[in-house]
């Protein structure tokens, strides 16, 4: 299935040069006017030039104006019902959850493509070998962290997610040989994340990130580096849900591929961890 065009072009955006962002604004503007335009009328409209569009469609992993036009035209009921945009006050509630569930189904698509079979599969034997992990992450992504915890904690791994930040880099600076810190933040640029990061490289952990689709700091400083589909930013934080959509659908697939490579002792194990829950009851 194809992504989302007018949802790629509010991830690429801000990125682009100035003189393919006139473009992208005005596609944006009315992409139901720009089905009925060529190249020169799209050019005149956006104050730039013919050959601004065709380098934008490349921009955009497109080959050219024409499916570009083709791609608007398959999404042409979408944008009728404006399911591309954010959402807006007093706005119903069955549009809204079209919204959403649209917004959803593309970033995971998203971050599906770029999470690689390599990458997991590293990831898995980093958490095979390791004593401990260490996990960490602020607002939205400390559920993420807690995530993890829950998970593997579960099966019999340790796992250390805390807030406390002081505590956790104490941890960190004794951890044994191969321990692992996992930072995870959406942007990549959360000033305590890349702290700790930088401590865990300091002491000789495996450092694993988990951000969005970028270059940001945090990936660059992790020897692995998971990255999800880009959820964007909105004034109502409809983003902080996508995100954190796609950050969960991130570790459920690191955690199932960690299950099929130890099978049976997961089993096991989740069996006494339900039996011990069990004695609360």
């Amino acid at each position: 299935m194809q992504p989302n065009i007018l949802f790629v072009i509010q991830e690429k955006l801000a990125s682009l040069p100035k003189s393919e962002q006139k473009i992208g604004e005005a596609i944006l503007k009315d992409p139901q006017k720009i089905i009925q335009m060529n190249a020169t009328q799209l050019g005149k409209s956006a104050n730039s030039s013919p050959a601004a569009i065709i380098r934008f469609c490349h921009s955009i992993g497109l080959k050219g104006f024409t499916e570009l036009k083709l791609q608007l035209s398959a999404e042409s009921k979408m944008i009728e019902e404006k399911l591309y945009t954010e959402i807006l006050p007093d706005e119903e509630f069955e549009q809204m959850k079209k919204k959403l569930l649209l917004t959803t189904e593309h970033v995971l698509r998203e971050t599906s493509k770029l999470l690689e079979t390599a990458q997991v599969e590293e990831v898995t034997k980093a958490f095979n070998q390791s004593p401990i992990i260490y996990t960490y992450g602020l607002g939205a992504s400390h559920l993420v962290a807690l995530d993890i915890q829950q998970k593997y904690s579960r099966i019999g791994k340790h796992v250390m997610s805390t807030l406390d930040t002081h505590s956790l880099v104490a941890s960190m600076s004794t951890a044994p040989k191969e321990a692992i810190f996992f930072g995870i933040s959406n942007s990549g640029e959360t000033k305590e994340v890349i702290q700790l990061m930088k401590a865990a490289q300091k002491f000789g952990l495996q450092t694993i990130s988990l951000t969005e689709l970028g270059d940001n700091s945090l990936k660059k400083l992790s020897t692995i580096s998971l990255q999800t589909g880009i959820s964007g930013e909105a004034p109502l934080r409809s983003a902080a849900t996508s995100s954190l959509l796609t950050q969960l659908y991130a570790i459920d697939l690191l955690f199932y591929d960690f299950a099929t490579k130890n099978y049976e002792t997961i089993l096991e194990r989740l069996e006494k961890s339900k039996a011990g829950i069990q004695l609360l009851n």
